[in-house]
């Protein structure tokens, strides 16, 4: 039986015990982080371990909101050495590149990646869906994509930083934006509700579950989305006055 590559998971949250079962297949597993997370390990099979441990494995997967990123880095970078291969999962992409660039050793090899899914959109297994991979050029990147998508099923989509961020100012920080919103007016079910309203109550189940700290890496961490979020509520407003003057 082939033995499996050693994976480190910096952050357990809920993205990566979502992920945990997946990954299991290939890779054995251990996880840092500094709240107490023996119960959800247990649970899932995986071991916990220091923050040095954690950063000598073959692979670590760097699971932390991106608020958090660069104290990270100013911590475990030390540790990281050259065997390791680094993979980042964050929503935001040119700070990501620009910190794992500035603090990651220069021999360590990493590539930037953020998966378009959650536990919710990923409920029925992960085949299909999509994974931003941002370019680069070596061997072990072209391992990245054929391990996402040959072993895991995901359409791999290849993206610069800066294209990523532009566009997920419009996918992902807006489309948040309008459910966090509907999720605060709690908008109610109804034996009348058309196709439209279906959505709206959709798009706020789907996203209900995101932690606080995703919310604010997606909102306030994307250079493009503050203007655009800015921009929405300005609409709005003129949409309003223009219905208030008829």
């Amino acid at each position: 039986m082939k033995t499996k590559q050693s994976m480190g998971i910096m952050g357990f949250g809920n993205f990566t015990s979502f992920m945990i079962p997946y990954l299991k297949k290939f890779y054995d597993i251990s996880v840092y982080d500094p709240k107490d997370c023996s119960i959800e390990a247990s649970r899932l099979g995986v071991k916990l371990c220091t923050l040095k441990e954690v950063c000598s494995k073959a692979t670590l997967l760097i699971a932390v909101p991106i608020q958090y990123l660069e104290e990270s880095l100013k911590s475990c970078a030390s540790f990281i050495n050259k065997p390791t291969f680094v993979v980042d999962v964050s929503s935001v992409k040119l700070k990501t590149v620009a910190l794992l660039d500035q603090y990651l050793q220069k021999d360590v090899k990493w590539v930037a990646t953020h998966p378009l899914f959650g536990p919710q959109s990923g409920k029925n297994g992960l085949s299909g869906l999509s994974v931003v991979v941002c370019t680069k050029e070596d061997d072990q990147f072209e391992g990245v994509q054929s391990f996402l998508r040959d072993s895991l099923g995901l359409k791999v989509l290849l993206k610069t930083p800066d294209e990523h961020d532009k566009e997920m100012a419009y996918v992902q920080a807006l489309s948040h934006f309008v459910s966090r919103a509907l999720d605060r007016m709690n908008i109610p079910e109804s034996d009348q509700k058309t196709f439209a309203y279906q959505c709206l109550l959709d798009i706020r189940h789907t996203l209900r579950g995101d932690s606080w700290d995703l919310f604010f890496s997606i909102q306030n961490e994307n250079p493009y989305a503050v203007d655009l979020r800015h921009s929405f509520l300005n609409e709005l407003e003129k949409l309003n006055l223009q219905l208030d003057q008829l």
